[in-house]
């Protein structure tokens, strides 16, 4: 499930499970033909032996309380990371087996609990802190029943209505690649708002039957990557009992109703990209990251939350999912791997394209000397060369530096701090003789996952100093990382990851990403040292960028860029609406009313002698490269008439007059009358031909212009909603 967790919680930032309605003594299955869209729902397992597949664990519920042995309760009342409405608890009230099968019971009841979760290391089993208006239950078999690779299996009768959401998934034991979901979260079932009647989309109208199987991995919360699939079964699987599994191999993860297979991933679309400490820093994960390490199961009821919503006044409580068995299987053919097992798999089944390993960029700011960048601006090449220096508060000795000091056939750059104050630090050439350039850097994409790497050799230090590594904007917005020290008379790796930054502790003040001065400074506190530096570079995942700073531009675009949505335009787009007609009155650019959108523009074209054209502006430039790589522009359009055009409507975007991307014609062309979705590719659009000078994604004030093609506008008419710039 899509969880938001913020800091330590990463247990319990995964998916939920929501109890299942239906009576104790319902052990009925469904039943119908198997196909595409239809299931065999059996009590039968599908794991013969024949298959290859080994029981090695299971839990048939067969005695009269919850084996201890194989579950454990999560006591708390944090809200799983998805804001969820539900304490969980070990009462009996929420979870107990009866007569073969194990009921987790969702209840209406106020209840107090647990602010932390269960594996924070400040969890208090005593503390009532956090009040919740519903109780549950969430089992799981952490160190007791551990994976790496097999069949997992689940048997039950799941519940249904608005907020109710059932899961059964897993979690790794040790959290190798560091907080969720960068050691992964595999979830094998889930649903929610099951038998609830879809209120849009494409399905408005239609039962909610859907049941999902997915994947976290990737990056850090709030970067991280989900992917997975849904389907929808013929049957109403709460009405009886089926069986849910994964099989789960080296590389390969595939997801199973009742033994239809209906979703596969391989590794190719996962990945896990981690800190692992100072000497490697940030590491993109080998193999099957993070789905290689062992795994635990978990099956709980949860109730509201981000995903399905609250409850309703039409959600009865109770609501219980129950249980018949547990199973896990392992392939006989090869335990290593798990591999030589697969049930029924279905041939016309394509992987999920899931989200591959990103770009890991490298910048070098010193290797054998300082570094070179170089910049197209304008269509020009512009180069800005590192410069070694330092401060040594105009005290001579108080701090020696060498940048060009040979070692053989190699440079390094050795510094002797000998009293304080002082520092060094590589700086940006003077940009001053360069027009529309200045001095400077703008780091973009890499707050998060930037950092600055070095091999270091420590002659000498005393021990009280500190070494701080340090981005600088120019005193005193600059950020800093007192490192930890490597051991004397040999070379090691360092990386700082800019996520770790503090920010200034003497003056208020902090890095600027935008205009960074000195991409590198090190600095001893309380003491001296004698160091040597070689390959200072700056590392990030793509996209990212070093990118020139440009005169006028005020901002960095990263992430999606709302320029109209919900009757309003986007707070970067300060201009706002306008219209270029060489003041004929040709093109009205009006905002009005939709009966089910609210208000959205309204643009009229009136004659073909005259051309003419509405778009959206900022009163200062903003830097949009990051949308090269994947973004695209996205709208909704509704043509009210075409008039006399046969050639085509037009978008583009402008970084000046008559300097933007070529006249790109909406294709296929929308139908009258009917609100439609566009999206156009932002490196299409800047790619498409033009006469004009090119278009500066880096420095660029109007995102949206639209137009019927020239010489052709009489009579149109249009309706524009939800346009923007999407970063996925």
């Amino acid at each position: 499930m899509k969880i938001n967790l913020p800091l330590l919680a990463c247990v319990s930032a995964v998916c939920l499970t929501l109890a299942a309605c239906g009576s104790d003594d319902d052990d009925s299955d469904n039943s119908g033909s198997r196909s595409s869209s239809s299931i065999n729902s059996s009590t039968a397992s599908s794991s013969s032996s024949s298959s290859g597949w080994e029981l090695v664990w299971s839990d048939e519920f067969e005695g009269t309380a919850i084996d201890s042995e194989k579950w454990s309760h999560e006591v708390n009342c944090t809200g799983g990371g998805n804001n969820e409405l539900q304490c969980y608890t070990a009462r009996e009230e929420n979870s107990y087996v009866a007569e073969g099968k194990l009921h987790i019971v969702a209840r209406k009841e106020a209840f107090s609990g647990p602010a932390k979760n269960d594996d924070d290391p400040g969890y208090d089993s005593a503390d009532t802190s956090n009040k919740r208006d519903y109780t549950s239950a969430r089992l799981r078999s952490k160190n007791k029943g551990d994976w790496k690779y097999g069949r997992m299996e689940f048997h039950a009768q799941v519940p249904h209505g608005q907020g109710i959401w059932p899961a059964f998934w897993m979690l790794p034991t040790e959290w190798k690649y560091g907080i969720w979901p960068t050691s992964g979260e595999l979830d094998i079932f889930e649903a929610v708002n099951l038998n609830t009647i879809y209120q849009s989309g494409e399905r408005a109208g239609e039962i909610n039957k859907q049941i999902h199987g997915t994947l976290h991995y990737g990056k850090l919360w709030p970067h991280n990557s989900y992917t997975g699939d849904e389907y929808t079964p013929e049957n109403n699987v709460w009405e009886g009992f089926n069986t849910y599994a994964v099989e789960w191999e080296e590389g390969e993860i595939r997801w199973y109703l009742n033994d239809h297979h209906f979703a596969t991933q391989t590794s190719d679309g996962w990945f896990a990209y981690y800190w692992a400490g100072q000497e490697q820093g940030f590491q993109m994960a080998e193999g099957a990251a993070p789905f290689d390490q062992l795994f635990h199961l978990i099956m709980n009821v949860a109730v509201g939350g981000n995903w399905p919503g609250n409850p309703n006044d039409e959600t009865t409580f109770p609501q219980q999912m129950i249980v018949d068995y547990v199973r896990v299987y392992q392939c006989s053919v090869d335990s290593e791997t798990g591999k030589g097992c697969a049930t029924n798999v279905n041939p016309d089944i394509e992987p999920l394209p899931g989200v591959p390993a990103p770009e890991v960029k490298e910048f070098s700011l010193y290797k054998d000397g300082p570094g070179t960048f170089s910049f197209s601006v304008s269509g020009n090449t512009v180069t800005n060369t590192l410069t070694p220096a330092f401060y040594d508060n105009n005290i001579t000795g108080n701090v020696v530096s060498n940048p060009a000091d040979a070692d053989g056939d190699n440079l390094m750059w050795e510094i002797m701090f000998n009293a304080q104050p002082g520092n060094a630090f590589l700086t940006s050439e003077d940009m001053a003789g360069v027009a529309g350039v200045e001095t400077g850097f703008k780091f973009t994409g890499m707050e998060a996952y930037g950092q600055l790497t070095f091999d270091l050799w420590v002659e000498a230090i005393d021990p009280e100093t500190e070494l701080l590594i340090k981005l600088d904007s120019g005193w005193p917005n600059a950020s800093f990382k007192s490192i930890e020290i490597p051991a004397v008379g040999e070379w090691t790796s360092v990386s700082v990851g800019f996520s770790d930054l503090l920010p200034n502790d003497i003056q208020p003040g902090a890095v600027n990403y935008q205009n960074i001065t000195n991409p590198f400074v090190i600095e001893p506190k309380d003491g001296t040292a004698h160091v040597k530096l070689d390959n200072i570079r700056v590392t990030c995942l793509a996209p990212c960028s070093v990118d020139p700073v440009l005169a006028g531009v005020t901002s960095v675009l990263t992430e999606t860029v709302d320029i109209y949505t919900g009757g309003e335009v986007g707070v970067n787009w300060d201009f706002g609406l306008g219209t270029w007609d060489d003041n004929s009155g040709h093109v009205t650019f009006a905002e009005v009313p939709d009966v089910d959108r609210g208000e959205v523009l309204d643009i009229t074209f009136s004659s073909s002698a005259i051309n003419g054209l509405a778009f959206i502006q900022s009163l200062s430039k903003k830097d949009g490269s990051a949308f090269v790589a994947d973004g695209y522009l996205e709208f909704d359009i509704k043509v009210l008439s075409y008039g006399d055009n046969t050639t085509g409507l037009v978008v583009k975007a402008e970084s000046g007059p008559s300097t933007g991307t070529g006249n790109y014609v909406i294709t296929p062309a929308p139908a009258i009358n009917v609100w439609q979705t566009v999206q156009i590719n932002i490196a299409d659009m800047i790619e498409h031909p033009t006469t004009n000078p090119a278009f500066d994604i880096s420095a660029f004030n109007t995102p949206f212009v639209f137009l019927p093609a020239w010489d052709n506008q009489s009579g149109v008419h249009v309706q524009l909603d939800n346009i923007r710039w999407v970063k996925p």
